[in-house]
C-alpha cells in the first residue's frame, strides 16, 4: 500500500477516545478549556455538530498530543470517509489486514478501514497508539481531502516555510498546498515545526479549515478560476 496518508487518568483517557468518537454522546457542553486558545469558536462548532468530542465532559484537553488512531478517527469522521469509496473495496478485507498493527476489535478500526477503503493513504506498518507529528497529520488530512473533496488541481505559489529543511521531503507538498490553503497556518516567524507532535487544538482546527474548504468545493463562488481547472506548481527544494 501506498505512503500517506500514561500515567494520569487524563492520559488513559485521551489515548483510549477517538477524537470523533462516541464517547460522550449526550448533548455536549461547551469545552471550559478552551479559553485563550486559538481556534476556540471552529473547535467548540465542531463539538456541536459531533465531529469531536472531550477527554471528558466538559473538557478537550487542547494541548494534549494526539495519537495515529485518534488522527485517523479525527479525519475520517470529519471528511466522512466512511461514505467515500473508491472503486470497489474487498468487502471481506479487513482492518488487521491492511494494518497488521490495528486490532479488529479496535475503537479506530473501522475508521482505518473506511479510510483505506476510500482510497486515503496511511503506511501499512502504522502504529496506532504512537503519537503523530505536524507533518504527519497535515500528510494524511490532505489526502483524504483530494479523495473525499475531489480536490482538483491547483494553483498555488509554494509559500516560504523557514524551516523546509526539516522535512520529509515526500511529505512537504502537503503542508505547501495546506498552507496555500489556509488550512494550515505557518507560524510569525514562518516555521511549521513539522517533526513536533500535534496538539488536539492545532489538528481540530486544521480539520474545521479542510471541511470548510471541502465545502466550498461543493459550492463554488465566483472567485475560483472560469476553466474551472487548477495546477499545483512544482514543490521549492
Amino acid at each position: 500500500m501506498k505512503k500517506k496518508f500514561a500515567a494520569s487518568l487524563m492520559s488513559a483517557s485521551i489515548l483510549a477516545a477517538s477524537l470523533g468518537g462516541s464517547m460522550f454522546a449526550a448533548a455536549p457542553t461547551a469545552f471550559k478549556d478552551l479559553k485563550d486558545v486559538a481556534g476556540q469558536e471552529k473547535i467548540q462548532s465542531l463539538q456541536e455538530k459531533g465531529i469531536v468530542k472531550g477527554v471528558s465532559a466538559n473538557a478537550f484537553a487542547p494541548n494534549a498530543s494526539v495519537t495515529q488512531a485518534q488522527a485517523v478517527q479525527f479525519i475520517s469522521n470529519g471528511l466522512g470517509l466512511s461514505t467515500t469509496e473508491l472503486g470497489d473495496p474487498n468487502p471481506n478485507r479487513t482492518a488487521h489486514d491492511l494494518f497488521p498493527a490495528v486490532k479488529n476489535d479496535a475503537w479506530y478500526a473501522q475508521a482505518f478501514l473506511d479510510t483505506a477503503n476510500s482510497g486515503a493513504s496511511i503506511p501499512s506498518n502504522v502504529d496506532p497508539a504512537a503519537k503523530i507529528t505536524r507533518e504527519d497529520y497535515v500528510d494524511y488530512l490532505i489526502d483524504a481531502l483530494k479523495t473525499a473533496g475531489n480536490l482538483p488541481m491547483i494553483n498555488i505559489i509554494a509559500p516560504e516555510i523557514a524551516d523546509q529543511d526539516s522535512f520529509d521531503i515526500e511529505k512537504l507538498g502537503s503542508t505547501q498546498l495546506a498552507i496555500a490553503l489556509e488550512i494550515a497556518p505557518l507560524g510569525a516567524d514562518k516555521k511549521f515545526h513539522p517533526q513536533e507532535e500535534i496538539t488536539r487544538a492545532e489538528a481540530a482546527v486544521m480539520l474545521y479549515n479542510a471541511i470548510d474548504y471541502m465545502s466550498k468545493l461543493k459550492h463554488p463562488i465566483d472567485t475560483q478560476p472560469s476553466d474551472g481547472e487548477m495546477h499545483i506548481l512544482p514543490i521549492k527544494e
